[in-house]
């Protein structure tokens, strides 16, 4: 059996904390699963969902390098343990607070939706490229230094930048993450005194940005990036725990109480950007219910 083949983008570890605590005895651990309209519920394992073969798997010469698993792997037992103090309502010191931002690092960049995303992009440049003829004819536009104007990249490895992202950009996109958010983000704890829990989804960290003025209006919307003023991140890390990022120092700051309206919003986000999932420890839809409800109600008022 080959090792490693079978690679979560939610580990396994992550999930652990949505178990139903209240499952039939000597039952296997298990999630309550959902779609994005809160139907198809089923119950599965945390190690059978949110997998793909080889994610990571970097191939070279025929062999397999699964050194970006093994990292993952080792920030996930750091962050499990960062749990475990988190939800005793205990601090840790400055290697716990690195834990924290390297886990929610990675858990923002390894999702497949964002690695296709960048490769399909790389895959549109080669596209392009392949199209352009020059005429022969036509003289090239010279150099204004041209021992120093040598082109930074090949067709060739612009291709492999489509064909191989573990082999090429995803680990310096991955570093990308980690230094943004220890540069500028500050981190905030936030604690779930509602009777429901936070959600978490097959998209577990999510990126907001509140819509300017003229958005609102129905002007075009505009790009922006994680130094985007105003941006969050937000995370559930269990059904009564959830980190909070904004721009500040860096470190974890505030333990902050939330009601169910402060829950309400914080799972408002989470569905949202699901891609297709979402989890839960319980089978009680009613919460799932009042959610999706106030989220069609948002949506109405906006158009």
């Amino acid at each position: 059996m080959v090792a490693n083949k079978k690679q979560h983008w939610v580990p396994d570890s992550y999930l652990q904390a949505w178990t139903d605590p209240n499952r039939p005895e000597h039952h296997e651990p298990f999630v309550h699963l959902f779609d994005r309209q809160g139907g198809c519920h089923r119950r599965k394992s945390p190690a059978k969902v949110f997998n793909m073969p080889d994610l990571y798997t970097i191939f070279s010469e025929g062999c397999r390098d699964i050194s970006i698993e093994q990292h993952f792997g080792q920030r996930e037992q750091e962050f499990v343990r960062v749990r475990r103090l988190i939800e005793n309502a205990e601090y840790g010191g400055p290697r716990e607070v690195a834990a924290l931002y390297m886990f929610t690092a990675g858990m923002m960049a390894r999702p497949p939706h964002k690695i296709d995303h960048t490769a399909q992009q790389w895959a549109s440049i080669v596209a392009h490229a392949r199209a352009i003829r020059i005429d022969p004819k036509v003289r090239p536009i010279p150099r204004l230094r041209p021992e120093k104007d040598n082109p930074a990249m090949t067709l060739a490895q612009a291709q492999r930048m489509a064909d191989d992202p573990m082999g090429t950009w995803f680990p310096a996109s991955l570093n990308g993450y980690y230094r943004v958010l220890t540069e500028r983000f500050r981190c905030d704890v936030l604690i779930n005194n509602s009777p429901h829990p936070f959600l978490t989804s097959d998209n577990p960290a999510v990126e907001y940005h509140e819509p300017y003025p003229d958005e609102v209006a129905g002007g075009p919307r505009r790009p922006r990036g994680l130094g985007t003023p105003g941006c969050e991140i937000t995370m559930a890390i269990s059904p009564t725990r959830a980190l909070k990022f904004t721009h500040g120092a860096p470190g974890v700051h505030d333990w902050i109480d939330l009601d169910w309206e402060g829950v309400f919003e914080i799972n408002f986000l989470t569905i949202t950007r699901a891609r297709q999932t979402i989890v839960s420890d319980q089978e009680d839809l009613f919460f799932v219910k009042t959610i999706l409800d106030r989220i069609a109600e948002r949506e109405q008022t906006a158009k």
